[in-house]
């Protein structure tokens, strides 16, 4: 068939205000206008949901059409001729302008959307000069939706394009319409909260002032607004962001178009973390303790006391001498300087995985996160297996496209620790306690192994013997098996888990015989390019050993926690939130010689373990590179004033070098340092690929003991991932930030007397806290959900560990 067929086939030519074009079939008028310019007024219409139809404003003139036609809901015919701007045309937008501001309060002067509001815009064009209404407009009941929305209905238009985006996009169906004609009112259910992670799109959504950024309320004016491009980097998607700021300050956070990353949506996570960089415990000035007490330096004393710590601690033949942990959102620049600063010294103990529980598999050269299907791709994917992963609250962008690729025919598997709410339906659902997790994923293992020619390796032979899959496992293989494009995701659980070594051997095994992407959600926004500048202990810049030998591999997180270390240095990390154990964190940290903290928020626990503090400016008052699960490199510069005295961090860290003498550390701007760092990525590439610097250890692998009593979920909450989420007072009196009690299983609740409301107490190690006891229903026997990085549960241990519960007397 030749392509002149195939192209008459797929598109027909129109002519539009005399222009021909030619569009795919079954597309509409309004998407072929798009694509050459001509503007055609909406309100309804948009590109990511469906048509609706709802509010004629996009009418325009058909030759042959008895009556004007919504262009949002006319599909393209072959020869079809279109006028926009026709008398007929010109004068149906008119009448609809003038039917939509009949019950329009016209208060722009005191509405939020003002100046940036469609309706304002498409009146000055469409709209009269006078009104020839004259009875008394419509007034709708506002209602309460939660902390993150405004609403005022009676400026509502009903385009009904927040209904359609939690129905189709956020798949939570939170909003509806009732009533008829001029009663017609959009609301929730009983007047509920909104309460999905993506609700702050709807702001964008609406065409006029019934939806609006609530934190954001009259702080200022549209027209005030500087907007300036950044990224957000609470999770790896790395989405486009515009910050909106007033004479440095951000006061509004808002969707940059990236089709790759995050199309046109942002997460609630995103869109209103920037509160945080506002605290009151926000680090503006250097500071060094003396005596017991902290007082104010400048960046010169403080940066020569600092390395004065750090060259004193070098040198020496105890390895654990100097550690360096790292926040796993750093920039990909300041990953390079600070693993360079640190080999410099004489030591390769560097870590950002600060909440990973296993690092057994480092020696057989354990994976890189890069994603091996990208973000955008994983719509398009047929099958797709869920180990230890909540995608909807780890990376909402990620469980956005899941959904998407969900409701094209996309069957989605799980075997998790909790019963999570997806937007999505799963076919596959094996949702046991952490303790046997990796049992179930052995056991499917083994139901792949019968259905594929790949052999099983060596080191999961033993593991896998003596298995026996069910009828729902052998069943679940042959659909990845079978599957054209297939996905396992690992997600942060997995990476938490004590036995994640053999979870990522054994989701690498699946994915190879079925012929499947192999996908890690980590911990961080960066975590990709922590491993390509080498801020890990085994590996150099571009995935070279760390010397020639490959012998000297420095110590992980965990190691470093239990020698511990003597002289630390820590990156912009709260120990008490920051980490997987943050009890032996801060036992190690406040029996250290020396620390070193570098950090945007001086916490009391900051305070306590410190001996000197620099103050450092946030990814928004900074400049840098950040690589996506993608492995895309993004670089943005400072969208906000920095607070106080802080200063981004390669500059910390080039001044850190310089004050010690060390080479490498003379660059006089951030080109010199990318360039740096590019070429030592390049070089350590090549040495890697030629098999240098000595050969990778076998994993070896044997089936676990497995402890039946009960075992923690440490789920780490949406809106506690980082020090800027735990600090916007916004997300933190959402649904999504209630987390302070322990969820038991009905059947183990009634098995120890526990009733909704008990108080318990919780013991993991030497440490106890008391919960409320709350019975739910998501989580399954032998499992207690208490959330990581809280208030509560920061003086306990591991995340996912065994622990001993006692009912309160």
């Amino acid at each position: 068939m030749s392509s002149d067929m195939v192209q008459s086939e797929e598109t027909v030519a129109i002519e539009i205000d005399g222009q021909t074009v030619q569009a795919p079939r079954g597309s509409m008028i309004i998407e072929a206008a798009d694509r050459i310019g001509v503007d055609i007024p909406r309100f309804c219409f948009h590109k990511k949901l469906s048509i609706a139809a709802n509010c004629r404003m996009c009418l325009v003139d058909v030759e042959k059409a008895p009556k004007p036609m919504p262009a949002c809901a006319t599909p393209v015919m072959e020869g079809m001729k279109v006028y926009t701007n026709s008398r007929r045309a010109i004068d149906a937008q008119h009448a609809v302008m003038e039917f939509l501001l009949i019950n329009h309060p016209l208060d722009c002067p005191i509405c939020d959307q003002g100046g940036e509001c469609e309706l304002q815009d498409l009146a000055m064009g469409y709209g009269r000069s006078v009104s020839r209404f004259s009875e008394r407009k419509r007034v709708v009941k506002d209602m309460d939706v939660g902390p993150l929305v405004q609403t005022d209905m009676t400026r509502c238009i009903h385009c009904t394009r927040c209904i359609r985006f939690l129905d189709e996009v956020a798949g939570t169906n939170e909003m509806g319409s009732s009533g008829r004609g001029d009663l017609l009112e959009i609301g929730t259910c009983v007047e509920n909260s909104i309460d999905s992670e993506l609700s702050g799109n709807i702001i964008d959504l609406c065409p006029v002032g019934a939806l609006t950024d609530k934190p954001f309320r009259f702080a200022a004016r549209a027209w005030e607004l500087l907007a300036r491009p950044s990224l957000a980097v609470h999770d790896g998607v790395g989405s486009c962001v515009y910050h909106h700021q007033l004479r440095g300050k951000i006061l509004r956070t808002v969707p940059r178009e990236n089709e790759a990353t995050n199309e046109t949506w942002l997460s609630d996570r995103d869109r209103y973390s920037h509160q945080g960089l506002y605290s009151d415990d926000r680090a503006t000035e250097a500071m060094l303790k003396q005596g017991g007490e902290w007082r104010a330096v400048n960046w010169d004393e403080g940066v020569d006391a600092a390395a004065e710590i750090l060259q004193q601690a070098s040198g020496g033949e105890n390895e654990a001498a100097l550690g360096m942990l790292m926040n796993a959102s750093a920039t990909t620049e300041e990953y390079f300087l600070a693993q360079q600063l640190i080999r410099s010294l004489g030591s390769n103990n560097i870590d950002h995985r600060l909440r990973q529980g296993d690092f057994s598999d480092d020696a057989a050269a354990a994976p890189s996160p890069a994603f091996n299907m990208k973000i955008a791709e994983i719509e398009s994917a047929d099958a797709v297996l869920l180990v230890g992963c909540n995608p909807r609250h780890e990376a909402p962008l990620v469980g956005h496209r899941l959904r998407k690729a969900w409701l094209g025919g996309c069957a989605v598997s799980v075997i998790n620790p909790l019963d999570w709410d997806f937007i999505f339906e799963a076919g596959y659902k094996n949702i046991i306690a952490p303790q046997f997790l990796v049992e179930a994923v052995s056991v499917l293992a083994s139901a792949i192994a019968q259905n594929s020619d790949l052999p099983v390796p060596p080191e999961l032979a033993e593991l896998l013997k003596g298995t026996a899959p069910a009828e729902s496992d052998i069943a679940l293989a042959r659909q990845l098996v079978e599957a054209e494009r297939g996905m396992v995701l690992l997600g942060q659980v997995s990476m938490s888990h004590p036995d994640g070594a053999i979870l990522r051997r054994l989701a690498a095994y699946i994915a190879q015989a079925t012929d499947s992407a192999l996908n890690q959600l980590p911990h961080g926004g960066n975590a990709v390019g922590a491993w390509l500048a080498g801020a890990v202990p085994h590996r150099g810049p571009g995935g070279e050993a760390p010397d020639e030998t490959g012998e000297n591999v420095g110590l992980n997180a965990a190691q470093m926690l239990a020698r511990p270390c003597s002289t630390w240095l820590l990156w912009n990390l709260e120990p008490d939130f920051d980490i997987d154990d943050p009890h032996r964190a801060i036992a190690a940290f406040s029996g250290a010689d020396k620390v070193v903290a570098v950090c945007e928020f001086v916490t009391d626990c900051i305070r306590e373990v410190a001996d000197v503090i620099l103050p450092l400016a946030s990814i928004a008052e900074s400049e840098g590179t950040i690589l996506n699960l993608d492995g895309l490199a993004q670089s943005f510069t400072p969208a906000g004033r920095v607070a106080g005295e802080a200063k981004p961090g390669w500059k910390i860290l080039r001044k850190l070098g310089a004050a010690m003498d060390l080479k490498g550390f003379g660059q006089t701007g951030l080109s010199q340092v990318r360039a740096d760092m590019t070429a030592a990525i390049e070089a350590g590439q090549q040495t890697a690929s030629a098999g240098q610097g000595g050969e990778n250890a076998p994993l070896q692998i044997s089936a676990p003991p497995v402890n039946r009593a009960l075992w923690r979920v440490g789920e780490l909450p949406i809106y506690s991932a980082d020090g800027l989420c735990r600090r916007a007072s916004a997300l933190q009196v959402t649904e999504l930030a209630d987390h302070g009690y322990a969820g038991f299983n009905a059947d183990d609740a009634a098995g120890m007397g526990l009733e909704e409301g008990s108080v318990v107490t919780v013991s993991q190690g030497a440490t106890a806290v008391e919960f409320d006891v709350r019975i739910k229903a998501e989580v399954p026997a032998g499992a207690v959900l208490i959330h990581s990085a809280t208030e509560s549960a920061r003086a306990l241990g591991s995340a996912i560990a065994p622990l001993d519960v006692a009912l309160r007397k």
